[in-house]
């Protein structure tokens, strides 16, 4: 389940008032749910979302702090370097790596990753198709899987740039 923020406490994350919340939720701009009382909530995920599509970061809130990536694999080599290159981007961003059935078991409870990331030509068949089922049953927590395109020799800021708060 996704964390809910009040409008009150988005306000004091931007330095603004409540009102000028209201007026995002209002034009469309930051997406918010109900409460049966009638206040909104806004979800992380939404908060994220607003923060890259306006560019508008919170005062003092670092996004990538939330990153939290799940790297499956057996390929160590490569995933060492996107690694390397993820928290280049993202320095705050936790990442692991999970090499057996077991291990994306055990990182799926402990990290709580926000996407799953495989390449589809370094990563067994059956562990890739774990990722999918998890994701597609829920069993994932809210993950993405995120799905690297391309030969592992081809540099990986095209790889990093599919890596992002909106998932897919």
């Amino acid at each position: 389940m996704s964390t809910l923020l009040a409008t009150s406490e988005i306000a004091r994350m931007y330095h603004v008032t409540n009102a000028t919340v209201l007026n995002w939720i209002h034009a469309g701009k930051l997406k918010a749910f109900t409460t049966p009382g009638g206040h909104y909530r806004v979800s992380r995920e939404d908060l994220y979302e607003f923060a890259r599509t306006y560019n508008a970061l919170p005062a003092g809130e670092d996004l990538d702090q939330a990153l939290r990536l799940l790297l499956v694999g057996t390929d160590l080599e490569y995933y060492g370097r996107l690694r390397s290159a993820v928290l280049f981007r993202w320095p705050a961003a936790q990442i692991e790596q999970a090499r057996t059935e077991f291990e994306i078991g055990w990182w799926l409870a402990r990290l709580r990753p926000t996407h799953l990331v495989v390449h589809p030509d370094l990563t067994p068949t059956e562990l890739h198709e774990r990722c999918r089922q998890l994701v597609a049953s829920g069993a994932a927590s809210g993950a993405r899987l995120t799905l690297l395109p391309g030969a592992p020799d081809r540099g990986l800021g095209e790889w990093i740039d599919r890596i992002d708060f909106a998932g897919q």
